[in-house]
């Protein structure tokens, strides 16, 4: 019987790497399978041996009790590794946990945090004020502010309105600020304006509009209710910004966008609102003032292009009163003004935003070169009112030297107390008593007594 060539392929595995025993007897070179060929019925016959008689068994009995034992232990070293962990990152936290705060400020955690542990208290990690006014209620000095709060427990962030004792560092008042349109980021960009001594506007994201009212330390939310006496403007609000108008000398006013496209001019003070076209312009013309014709005293360093400085203290009348403007700066006597002409006791002037408009309301009744004979370096007026003057003014006319604030007598301009800028900084500062109260920045408060030193130093608290 002829024989056909075909490929010999181990019945085991499938490889053709074969050597030949015998004649038609093979042995695969694989896997070690012994078979012969059958030419009459071209069977493979097969005879399976395994070569490697020194196989281990793995699993055999006393293999299998080493990996158990090898596994528990490894079970035990992680188990006492995550207790010390976690023992350790506990009294890390309790130690540590504040590190992330504006500098010198301290957390307190609520009553209803106290029984958790450590690391799930949601405390206050970071404030940022966009809003914060010093104020004086029954000789008691109160910090307002609008407070954005940041958490431990969340990425979020909240606004709320806050009210501090200053002198106690405790909040004696807060609410969340719900609801406010914000950006991409989740903030909310706020803008203000004291439209008298005790009434301040407040908008948020220039949408939404508050009263601040600092003698009743009360915050409202009035955006529905700015035109309720002029229904046919009153169509909802779009937009909202306070701002100054052309022609409104330096006034600050809201302009509003409603829904329907009118844009409005709205004075919050005077209740008065006008479209914004020609007709708004003639209309100031008979905007209603206060008309105060009370005499009022201020104080303004005046120098004229590169000559000395001069401390000069105005008494002047203004109908819209003291509480709404007050004199800033000014070029006086001999000295021109407004680039028009002279300046004397007879003329008559109105400063607002630093810049003089001439109007018979406003009259300008005296004024003097309070230190004549002095020489001031880069001088500001900080602070003033009927008997207290604090001016800042460098030490020397070094551009290194520093800066010094200074107490005046306000009737002969004599030094009464310096306190060197090294030692604090003064934003802003009220008189409270025989004492000064300084802000260094919205968190940080500084009491000065009537001799000038520092009595004490105050970080608000951020928490209840």
């Amino acid at each position: 019987m002829a024989k056909q060539i075909k490929v010999i392929k181990c019945p085991n595995c499938g490889s053709i790497e074969k050597s030949e025993i015998k004649p038609e007897h093979y042995r695969c070179d694989n896997c070690n399978t012994e078979y012969f060929l059958d030419s009459d019925d071209i069977n493979v016959n097969v005879r399976y041996q395994n070569q490697n008689n020194t196989q281990v068994n793995y699993l055999d009995q006393s293999n299998i009790r080493s990996i158990i034992i090898i596994v528990a232990c490894i079970v035990v070293v992680i188990v006492f590794s995550s207790l010390i962990s976690i023992f350790f990152k506990s009294k890390s936290y309790s130690n540590d946990s504040y590190s992330n705060l504006p500098v010198s400020h301290t957390t307190k955690s609520t009553k209803s945090d106290t029984a958790l542990p450590a690391e799930t208290k949601n405390v206050v990690k970071e404030v940022n004020y966009h809003y914060c006014s010093l104020t004086v209620v029954e000789n008691k000095p109160f910090i307002i502010s609008i407070a954005q709060r940041k958490y431990s427990q969340s990425s979020q962030s909240k606004y709320f309105f806050v009210v501090h004792d200053l002198l106690a560092n405790k909040i004696v008042q807060e609410s969340e600020i719900a609801d406010l349109k914000t950006d991409n980021f989740g903030n909310v960009k706020w803008d203000s304006h004291d439209f008298t001594q005790d009434i301040t506007y407040l908008t948020a994201g220039k949408r939404t509009t508050f009263l601040l009212d600092k003698k009743k330390l009360t915050l409202t939310d009035v955006t529905s209710s700015l035109l309720k006496n002029y229904p046919q403007y009153n169509t909802g609000i779009a937009s909202v910004n306070i701002t100054t108008a052309q022609s409104t000398k330096g006034a600050y006013v809201f302009h509003i966008l409603t829904d329907d496209g009118q844009k409005i001019y709205y004075f919050p003070i005077q209740d008065k609102a006008y479209v914004d076209n020609n007709d708004f312009y003639m209309a100031l013309k008979n905007l209603d003032q206060a008309n105060d014709t009370s005499e009022h005293t201020a104080f303004s360093f005046a120098q004229q292009y590169d000559k000395d400085f001069k401390l000069i203290k105005f008494t002047y009348v203004s109908p819209d009163g003291k509480s709404y403007y007050t004199f800033t700066s000014a070029n006086v006597g001999d000295e021109k003004t407004d680039g028009t002409g002279k300046f004397t006791d007879e003329a008559s002037a109105y400063n607002v935003d630093h810049t003089f408009y001439r109007d018979s309301k406003y009259r300008l009744v005296s004024h003097q070169n309070l230190t004549p004979n002095r020489l001031y370096f880069s001088p500001e007026i900080v602070y003033f009112d009927d008997t207290s003057l604090i001016i800042k003014t460098k030490a020397s006319a070094s551009p290194d030297a520093h800066y010094n604030y200074q107490r005046l007598d306000t009737n002969t301009g004599k030094v009464l107390w310096t306190l060197s800028d090294e030692k604090t900084t003064i934003k802003d500062i009220t008189h409270l008593n025989d004492d000064f109260i300084a802000k260094q920045n919205c968190g940080k408060y500084a009491i000065i007594s009537s001799d000038g030193t520092i009595s004490k130093e105050i970080t608000l608290t951020l928490e209840k």
